[in-house]
């Protein structure tokens, strides 16, 4: 018992100096969705928005500035397509080791979810991939970084 207790704090990045539990907002996640269009329901990216892993940074995600246009939904999110790829960054003592920039976009919630709103990139067939998982820091920022027409 006290090896899946250590293993599960390794494995949620627990870090003993700074007395915080940092949950990783990297996720591999296959939904099935919904091809849809609607004019209606959009939502703008004033200026781009970057998020990050952790302290000491390893990955980033940027969002870039646009309009992200709803392409998918399945019965918990609404799927927008960024105008642009979506840019992925990986670091090493804070300077960037690689980067890949992939088609993707903003997944907003359709109800209250642990989980509000995530970054997606496509996936195989009728799937998209939930890779970084955005919280209540994303949410405070509407109105100020993005707006939505929904």
């Amino acid at each position: 018992m006290r090896k899946i207790a250590i293993l599960a704090v390794v494995t949620l990045g627990f870090h003993s100096g700074c007395g915080t539990l940092q949950l990783s907002p990297i996720t591999n996640e296959t939904r099935t969705v919904q091809a849809v269009t609607d004019g209606t329901k959009a939502v703008t990216v004033t200026g781009g928005m970057v998020w990050y892993d952790a302290s000491p940074v390893t990955h980033g995600l940027r969002f870039p500035p646009g309009i992200y246009t709803l392409e998918a939904e399945d019965s918990d999110y609404l799927y927008l397509r960024s105008p642009v790829p979506l840019e992925f960054r990986v670091f090493n003592d804070g300077k960037v080791v690689d980067s890949r920039d992939i088609p993707g976009g903003l997944m907003i919630g359709k109800h209250f979810s642990v989980v509000p709103a995530a970054g997606y990139i496509d996936g195989e067939g009728t799937s998209k991939v939930m890779v970084w998982k955005l919280g209540q820091s994303f949410l405070r920022l509407e109105g100020t970084n993005w707006t939505k027409t929904f």
